[in-house]
């Protein structure tokens, strides 16, 4: 027999975890297709709409190739640079910068042009239509680089003039040219005249310097003529030699002053230690390792001495003496030593002192000598001489500078070339808009926002959606599915999958231990529209097919809808018995199935039939039927709104609640069951109705579980044929009136 809970299928992917997520995500999707393709659609048309509205836009490029300013012959061997992409950022800004744009606008003319194009013209004056201009160039020029070369692409996009078709292109294609012609000659005007300016500056320079020499030249010639100095290369070779020798003892001064103060400082640093810091630094002050030994034997006797006390022998225990005097001997020897060597020290300081002494006593010697020898007029003439010298190698300098740059000013530039001219196809096509791309950016935007807002309405969504949701807000379980599209089962559209569902239907509420021998079952909802008569009338047809005496209550007295499904009047009907005006047995319908029997709503003449359901009658009359029947199904108005049901409730031996499958929010369902608790209704289950079975994992159960287990009930079939046989003889010996329903019952039985 078929599970008590359908939906609950075993899934087929190898993770459960994983493909449960992905078929809860995907259940969502496809329930919520609408509104996917929906606003898929809507972005799409959208999309198209604004292409089509867009303005055509039309580009041209031009490419030129930027150097640093170098000359077409390589005159002095220089070195060039390939690729800076500093420099050429730098040209980025000096194409896009207000000179050479307002240039660009001047000689095209685009002021004009471009200014009666946007109506510029007409609202502004001169000055602000060429300012607008040079702005819209500016904005309407791209620059590239291509990559590790020195090109750069100069492309303008125009979506105006938009007439004639294609003008455009023509317009930016002679931009984009203008642009490339006036930043080279904007180029090669700005090196010209830096250069020129330059050689200006250079000049001046050469100037001044030759009044220089001009007066130190005078100098030199005023200071010979006075001394009377004619050969001042002879007639200074010996104040030369002694001015040698100067220089070498003050050198040698200075280094011995030097040496001695570095003695100096040496000698009074060790004189402010004490004898003990003394001791370990003349090592480090002298390079003298003599006392380190003694160091040694010092820190073993105190080790010694420290091992003696620790062992507690006393001051007159002979190893202490004998330590101890050992101490005292090496102690003197260090003072000793650190004495010897302080007096070596300042010995060597001294010394020191004397031989600096004897040095400066050198250099004055010599200076009297060199003063002897010379007037000093050498000097001084040697100094100008000099001078001259210096002046006339930086003006020699400077004057081959010049003259490299008028060679260099005077040689071809290749700094900016255009590689390629921007030109215009014979016939342009626009850049923008793209249709394909805005198509594809539509279709794409439009999937993802409708996938957003089919999980944000499922999020808003606070229908019952799945039996979990029964189970969780609830608190109760799901004693059937039944999908959509769900014919009654006297229909001859219905199908064998249909009736299968009430099977399981009717095997739960058997095995319902709520219910127990129960008969009377009375199936409601929580509000209108949610398929309680329809679910009711198979409910009782799948009932009697199992071979069980079945009633079928219409209890519905507002909206009586049964008759309708088997065909017949609704009165005389439940109210009329109830008020007495018929009985149970004229009221009492016979149908084409076997063993059901139905018992319509009724109509009395008073239009209301308020409080019917609360009458002594009523319980009577259900305590009747119990005694003549096997299975009562009562079709019930809705728990809310409707006083009637709540009465029901207790008349009957249990209540299914049918539930419409995301239809009413679960706060309303929820409601509808307590109050069934709340009126003494033993509560069995619900009934999730109009369940789409392909959304999720439970379609499988539906279109193929259902059909097994009824194709494969071989007995359950031979007892249908056996009826169905039984019920056509029947129909042969039937009165006329009873021969219709007995065909109709034939054709659904053969049917089935």
């Amino acid at each position: 027999m078929p599970g008590a809970y359908p939906q609950q299928v075993p899934p087929a992917a190898s993770s459960p975890i994983e493909a449960v997520h992905f078929l809860d995500y995907w259940q969502i999707l496809y329930s919520r297709k609408e509104i996917v393709i929906a606003v898929s659609i809507l972005l799409i048309l959208v999309g198209i709409v604004v292409t089509r509205r867009m303005p055509k836009v039309y580009a041209a490029q031009a490419v030129i190739e930027v150097q640093r300013e170098t000359p077409s012959i390589n005159l002095y061997n220089r070195m060039q640079v390939r690729y800076d992409p500093i420099f050429l950022r730098t040209q980025f800004e000096i194409i896009k910068s207000d000179p050479v744009i307002e240039q660009v606008v001047r000689e095209g003319n685009l002021d004009q042009e471009l200014g009666m194009e946007y109506g510029w013209r007409a609202t502004s004056s001169a000055q602000d239509t060429f300012e607008r201009t040079v702005a819209l160039v500016k904005r309407k020029t791209n620059l590239s680089i291509f990559r590790d070369t020195d090109l750069i692409a100069i492309q303008v996009r125009l979506e105006r003039p938009e007439k004639p078709e294609g003008e455009a292109a023509k317009v930016a294609a002679r931009i984009a040219n203008t642009i490339a012609q006036v930043f080279r000659t904007y180029t090669r005007e700005k090196t010209k005249g830096q250069i020129e300016e330059g050689l200006v500056k250079l000049g001046e320079e050469v100037k001044d310097l030759e009044r220089q020499i001009s007066a130190k030249e005078d100098e030199f010639r005023t200071i010979r003529d006075r001394h009377g100095v004619t050969l001042l290369g002879q007639g200074d070779a010996g104040a030369d030699s002694v001015r040698r020798r100067i220089a070498e003892f003050s050198s040698k001064a200075e280094n011995a002053k030097m040496n001695a103060a570095t003695k100096r400082s040496r000698y009074e640093r060790i004189v402010e230690l004490s004898p003990a810091e003394a001791a370990t630094s003349i090592f480090y002050l002298t390079g003298d390792n003599t006392i380190s030994p003694l160091l040694a034997d010092q820190t073993q006797g105190e080790l010694r001495m420290a091992q003696l006390e620790s062992m507690g022998f006393g001051e007159q225990h002979p190893d202490v003496v004998q330590t101890r005097t050992m101490l005292e001997g090496i102690a003197a020897k260090i003072r000793s030593r650190v004495d010897e060597v302080k007096n070596g020290l300042r010995l060597d300081w001294e010394q020191a002192e004397e031989e600096a002494r004897m040095y400066d006593e050198q250099v004055k010697t010599l200076s009297d000598i060199e003063r002897k020898t010379s007037s000093g007029v050498s000097i001084e003439l040697e100094k100008l001489s000099k001078d001259i010298e210096t002046l006339k190698a930086r003006r020699s300098q400077i004057e081959n500078r010049m003259d490299d740059e008028r060679i260099g000013l005077d040689l071809p530039k290749t700094s900016v070339e255009i590689i390629q001219a921007a030109k215009v196809p014979e016939i342009p096509l626009p850049i923008s808009p793209n249709f394909a791309l805005n198509v594809t950016l539509s279709v794409v935007a439009g999937l993802f926002f409708g996938v957003v807002l089919a999980f944000f309405v499922e999020y808003l969504d606070t229908t019952v959606k799945t039996a979990e949701d029964v189970e969780r807000f609830l608190q109760s379980t799901v004693i059937g599915i039944v999908p959509q599209k769900l014919r009654s089962l006297n229909s001859p559209n219905a199908r064998l999958t249909h009736y299968e569902v009430y099977r399981v239907l009717r095997m739960n509420l058997k095995n319902n231990k709520a219910l127990g021998s129960g008969k009377a079952i009375l199936i409601t909802s929580a509000s209108a529209g949610e398929g309680k008569s329809l679910n009711a009338f198979n409910l009782a047809w799948i009932y009697a097919e199992c071979g069980e005496r079945t009633l079928l209550v219409d209890a519905d007295l507002y909206h009586p809808r049964q008759h309708r499904t088997l065909g017949v009047s609704v009165q005389p009907g439940l109210s009329n018995i109830v008020v007495g005006e018929a009985s149970l047995d004229s009221a009492i319908v016979k149908t084409s199935q076997p063993n059901l029997d139905f018992l319509p709503a009724g109509r009395i003449a008073s239009a209301s039939v308020f409080g019917l359901m609360d009458t002594e009658e009523m319980a009577q009359l259900f305590a009747s039927v119990k005694d003549r029947y096997d299975r009562i199904i009562v079709d019930a108005p809705p728990m809310i709104g409707v006083s009637d049901t709540a009465q029901l409730v207790r008349l009957c031996d249990g209540v299914v609640l049918v539930i419409h499958h995301r239809k009413y929010p679960r706060a309303l369902c929820r409601r509808a069951k307590e109050r069934v608790v709340a009126m003494g209704g033993n509560f069995l289950g619900v009934l999730l109705n109009n369940v789409n079975a392909a959304h999720g994992s439970s379609s499988y159960y539906y279109e193929h579980q259902y059909y097994y287990y009824y194709t494969s009930d071989v007995e359950g079939m031979s007892r249908r044929r056996r009826r169905q046989a039984a019920h056509a003889a029947a129909a042969h010996s039937a009165p006329p009136s009873d021969a219709k329903s007995g065909a109709s019952e034939t054709s659904a039985g053969a049917k089935s």
